[in-house]
C-alpha cells in the first residue's frame, strides 16, 4: 500500500512538473483531478425560499454530489453541494508589485446540477470561475437546448488565502452575491416555464456562496470527463403527428405537380 501510495504521488508531481516546465514564465495550470480541492455551492435562505415558492427542487448529477446541510436562522436546512475542482489556473507575480500568487480560473468539469419544477427541468454542468471577469460560467441546458460555457452568475470573491509550496497549490476562497447574469434568468425563466411573479424576483437575488478548499493531500483521481445533460426525446403523440404533417405535405406537393 505505501508503494502504491508512494508511485501515485510521483506520478502526480511529475505531471505538475511537466505542467509547469511548459507554462509561459507568470502563469501556471495545475490538474488538481488527483488532489484535495473541492468547492461547496450552499444556497441562501433567500434562494431555498424562491425554490419552495416555485415548487422547483436541485439535485446533484456528474461527479457532483450533496454536501453537509447547513441551518438557517429560520431553522430550515439550506442545501448545498460539492463541486470537486478540476483545475486551476494562476499567476506567479513579483512582490511587492504583483502578487506572488493570484487565481485566474478553475473549473469542475464532469460536475451537474439539475433543477426541476414538474416535468421542465435546467441542468448546470461544468462550471467554470473567471476571476478576470468576476463570473461563474457553466453549460446550461433548458428546453433540450445546451449552450456552452455560456455565463450563469456574477460573484464578489473574499477571504483569499493562496500560496504555492514548491509545486503544490493551497487555496481558500469564498464567492459571495452568486447573482443570476440576464443570460441565466432568461434559461431558467423559459427552461422552468415560470410566470412573471415567480421571475421578477430571481434578478436581484442573492443564490448563495461558493467555498473552494485546496491543499496538497491526495483522494481518488476524480473523472473529469465534461458532463452532458440528455436530451428528452418528442413524446410519441408529436412524433406522430409530425409523421402526419409530412405525409400530407408530400400529398399536397404532388398534387400541384
Amino acid at each position: 500500500m505505501n508503494i502504491f501510495k508512494y508511485s501515485f504521488k510521483a506520478a502526480g508531481l511529475a505531471a505538475v512538473t511537466t505542467l509547469a516546465m511548459s507554462a509561459s514564465a507568470n502563469a501556471l495550470t495545475l490538474d488538481t483531478t488527483f488532489l484535495q480541492a473541492n468547492s461547496v455551492f450552499a444556497l441562501s435562505q433567500d434562494a431555498l425560499d424562491a425554490m419552495s415558492a416555485a415548487s422547483t427542487s436541485m439535485s446533484a448529477l456528474g461527479n457532483a454530489s450533496a454536501a453537509a446541510s447547513t441551518t438557517s436562522a429560520t431553522g430550515d436546512l439550506l442545501p448545498a453541494f460539492n463541486l470537486p475542482v478540476t483545475k486551476v489556473d494562476v499567476s506567479l507575480g513579483l512582490p511587492p508589485f504583483s502578487p506572488l500568487v493570484s487565481p485566474n480560473w478553475g473549473d469542475a468539469t464532469g460536475s451537474a446540477l439539475a433543477i426541476t419544477r414538474g416535468s421542465k427541468s435546467v441542468v448546470l454542468a461544468n462550471f467554470v470561475i473567471d476571476y478576470s471577469k468576476d463570473l461563474v460560467l457553466a453549460d446550461i441546458t433548458a428546453n433540450g437546448v445546451t449552450t456552452k460555457n455560456t455565463s450563469l452568475y456574477s460573484f464578489t470573491a473574499t477571504d483569499l488565502k493562496i500560496g504555492l509550496n514548491g509545486l503544490t497549490l493551497n487555496m481558500h476562497q469564498q464567492l459571495s452575491n452568486l447573482m443570476f447574469t440576464d443570460t441565466a434568468l432568461a434559461s431558467f425563466t423559459s427552461g422552468l416555464n415560470l410566470s412573471k411573479a415567480l421571475a421578477t424576483p430571481l434578478k436581484t437575488l442573492d443564490f448563495g456562496t461558493i467555498t473552494i478548499d485546496i491543499n496538497g493531500a491526495l483522494r481518488s483521481p476524480i473523472n473529469a470527463t465534461p458532463y452532458t445533460a440528455a436530451v428528452p426525446e418528442a413524446p410519441p403523440a408529436a412524433m406522430l403527428g409530425l409523421g402526419l404533417c409530412g405525409i400530407a405535405l408530400v400529398a399536397r406537393r404532388k398534387m400541384k405537380a
